[in-house]
């Protein structure tokens, strides 16, 4: 199961260059967190290319077989 984080636009949390899964409600993309190059602040670009996200909602970090972690 994707543990789904609503995205927010002034959250500094969000690990910056690493790729994750985004979503629109209707796509799955894997992107990462960047500062903008075109503007102020972060936003998400696509993995394939490096163009610009938009329209994102929701994203989470990418865990992969093997990297799951026992709390």
């Amino acid at each position: 199961m994707i543990n789904w984080i609503k995205y927010d636009r002034t959250d500094r949390n969000i690990v910056s260059h690493v790729t994750c899964l985004i979503t629109d409600g209707e796509n799955v993309r894997l992107a990462q967190h960047a500062k903008l190059l075109d503007g102020e602040g972060y936003g998400w670009y696509l993995n394939n290319g490096g163009y610009r996200a938009n329209g994102v909602t929701h994203w989470s970090p990418i865990n992969l077989p093997g990297e799951e972690t026992i709390e």
